[in-house]
């Protein structure tokens, strides 16, 4: 079996989070300007994690997870939104906890996933704004 690129492993990963809405669009380095959208993009990072003096290495991969989403001053718009990235971060965290992971396929095997950020405003504008949050996969490779 040959790996799976990583990217599209991650994808496939998140579209299984049963937070995103049903009829979303869950994209790859792409994030439109209509809600609700979701991304996931790629983040510049050293792959090599952890080497040993043996050679062997621990690699890693980092990601963002975006949406586009409604935004306005309504508080409550503005508290939902924040509230679906804890529960994908509990989501998460939760599946690390029971070794559920991306499958990378072929020679690699995920370690954990781990959430760097919680999810947060970028940017904004009168009637959207992208929120984020920012993970790392932890993976070896035989």
């Amino acid at each position: 079996m040959s790996n799976k690129p990583i990217i599209e492993s991650i994808r496939d990963y998140i579209s299984a989070s049963p937070d995103l809405s049903e009829d979303c669009c869950l994209l790859i380095d792409y994030l439109g300007d209509k809600p609700v959208e979701y991304t996931v993009e790629a983040v510049p990072c050293n792959p090599v994690y952890k080497e040993y003096v043996d050679g062997e290495k621990v690699k890693q991969f980092q990601f963002i997870f975006a949406s586009r989403e409604y935004f306005e001053a309504d508080v409550n718009t503005c508290i939902e939104n924040l509230h679906f990235y804890e529960n994908f971060e509990e989501w998460i965290e939760q599946n690390n906890d029971n070794g559920v992971f991306p499958d990378l396929g072929g020679n690699r095997m995920p370690v954990s996933l781990e959430v760097l950020t919680r999810g947060y405003v970028l940017s904004a504008d009168e009637e959207t704004a992208r929120y984020q949050i920012q993970l790392r996969l932890i993976y070896e490779e035989e």
